[in-house]
Parts: structure tokens; C-alpha cells; sequence
């Protein structure tokens, strides 16, 4: 799975991460850990699961030059702060191809905010133009952003006592209901967070 010398460069990433924020630090070892049991219950190769992993800390390294005001902040982004955020996924591709050892994964990094139906940033892409382990990759960012409730996420009163991961099963669905997740693929994710979180909530 890991090739040699990946720990190290692992190990360093994360260490990155954490002294810019905590948060998104362990934001990295959640959704490598959520990856990996992806990946088993998907029966993925070997080398996929390896770019999923790295996808987990590498996919938000743009997000070091985006402001504490901007990243933190509890309430609604206005357009501007938005526009923001939408360029951390080149910001990160740029990291990536600095590094001779990253630059495999730049691609896969540049595409994880991309949406199957073209509403995605920073290319637009459709359909199968994203890499099916960037798509496998999505869902668990979805989903992690949502079970964690995440800081620029708002909670509404309606669902803060509904188990995290049925709120990321619907948020999902209505993506996939406007074309921009792939449905097949979404329905193993669904039944995968059923089992992960079953007793949990």
C-alpha cells in the first residue's frame, strides 16, 4: 500500500497541518482513517488506497494561505470570502508540484472540488474527466465535514439531534439528485456510513 519513504512524507504533511491549525490537522488523520475502511469495503487496489491517503493530507494544503477570519469563521462566507476558498484546490496543486514526491498526486488534488455535472471549481469538469478515486475521495470529505460540524458549517435545529452520518447520507442524495455525485457509487458510500457509525450516531 505505503511505498517506502511515504511514512516520513506523511508524518511531515501532518505535522504541517497541525502547527496552521489544529482542527484541520486532525481533520487529515480522520479522513485517512475513514479512507481506509473505504477502501476495504470498496476493495480497492493497492495504489488507490495509497492516493486516497494522500489525498487526505494533501488536499487542503492550499488552505495555509487562506486567513484564520476566512477559515474559522462561524458564520456564513459572503462571495468574496468564497471566491477565496475556491482557489486553495490550485494553491494545493502548486504545493504538490513543487515537491518531486507529491507531484503524482497534484492532479487527483487540483479535481477534489469538482462535481460530475460541470458545477465544480476550478475546471468544471464532467462526468468520468474526474478520476473515479478522486470521486470515492469526495464523499468522505462530504461526509466528514458534515459529522464533524465542521466550523463553516451552519447546524439547523431541525437536524442537531439526527445521527451525523444520515445528515450526510441526505446532503449527499441531493447532490447526486442534480447530477453531480455518481449515484452507483453513492449507495455503497450510504450502506459503508450506515455500518461505520451503526451504534454510534
Amino acid at each position: 500500500m505505503l511505498r517506502s519513504g511515504d511514512a516520513e512524507i506523511l508524518s511531515f504533511l501532518e505535522q504541517i497541518q497541525l502547527a496552521r491549525n489544529l482542527a484541520v490537522g486532525l481533520r487529515c488523520y480522520r479522513l485517512r482513517t475513514m479512507c481506509l475502511n473505504l477502501a476495504r469495503w470498496l476493495k480497492l487496489e493497492q495504489e488507490q488506497v495509497r492516493q486516497l491517503i494522500f489525498l487526505s493530507y494533501c488536499h487542503g494544503l492550499g488552505k495555509i494561505g487562506i486567513p484564520d477570519s476566512i477559515l474559522l469563521k462561524p458564520s456564513s462566507l459572503n462571495e468574496q470570502e468564497w471566491a477565496k476558498i475556491r482557489e486553495y484546490p490550485e494553491v494545493s496543486e502548486l504545493i504538490c508540484n513543487q515537491l518531486p514526491v507529491l507531484r503524482e498526486f497534484a492532479p487527483l488534488v487540483r479535481s477534489h472540488q469538482e462535481r460530475l455535472n460541470g458545477t465544480g471549481y476550478p475546471d468544471g469538469l464532467h462526468g468520468d474527466e474526474i478520476p473515479y478515486i478522486v470521486q470515492v475521495f469526495q464523499l468522505v470529505n462530504i461526509a466528514d465535514a458534515i459529522i464533524s460540524k465542521r466550523l463553516h458549517r451552519t447546524s439547523t435545529t431541525s437536524t442537531s439531534d439526527r445521527p451525523y452520518w444520515v445528515q450526510a447520507v441526505e446532503e449527499i442524495s441531493k447532490e447526486m439528485d442534480v447530477g453531480a455525485r455518481d449515484p452507483e457509487l453513492c449507495e455503497k458510500f450510504f450502506r459503508f456510513l450506515e455500518l461505520y457509525y451503526r451504534g454510534g450516531g
